[in-house]
């Protein structure tokens, strides 16, 4: 289990290998990146201001965001027909620089290798434990970030005609989603 925690400087998180005894600053949770249209869709550009940039602007962890660490925002309630309640932690509007994202992904090169060989490692050993007893090796593949990950490290470790990916369109899915499945 790796550890993160805030990275004031680049507006990110760094990730470590465990949790350190004592780590004040470690993030409980999983942060998620936030980026301007979330923003838009909670009418915070009427309060707050930043660019319409294709890096994170802030993190949310649930429905808690954090900006260079720092709590700024909740959600609360809102669905399909009603508005969420917006309860500030902070007084006047912000003003948000995006996360550095290159500066964030060199922090983070250390474990971040560590990760991917260990799963690489792992999609080799599980194809060699079973491949031979099934008809196929499938890879689900959504179009979503997840899914992205998981073919680019099967892609890394089998040859194509080892693995089989499997799209199902469920006539739901949003346009953008469409166009990165035939990308990909």
């Amino acid at each position: 289990m790796n550890s993160v925690r805030w990275d004031r400087e680049t507006g990110g998180v760094v990730l470590a290998p465990a949790y350190p005894v004592g780590m004040a600053d470690a993030v409980v949770g999983a942060p998620r990146p936030v980026f301007w249209e979330e923003l838009d869709l909670l009418g915070l550009s009427q309060t707050w201001k930043y660019a319409h940039v294709s890096e994170p602007l802030l993190w949310a962890i649930d429905r808690r965001y954090y900006y260079r660490g720092d709590p700024v925002l909740e959600v609360r309630g809102g669905g399909m027909t009603t508005k969420p309640t917006l309860e500030f932690y902070t007084s006047g509007p912000l003003t948000l620089q995006p996360v550095n994202v290159p500066e964030m992904l060199k922090r983070n090169a250390t474990v971040l290798n560590a990760l991917e060989n260990e799963a690489m490692e792992f999609v080799l050993k599980t194809y060699r434990r079973f491949h031979r007893r099934v008809d196929y090796t499938v890879v689900a593949f959504s179009g979503g970030k997840d899914s992205q990950v998981i073919l680019d490290i099967v892609s890394r470790v089998l040859h194509p005609d080892q693995y089989l990916v499997v799209f199902t369109d469920t006539t739901m899915e949003l346009p953008v989603t469409l166009d990165a499945v035939d990308q990909v």
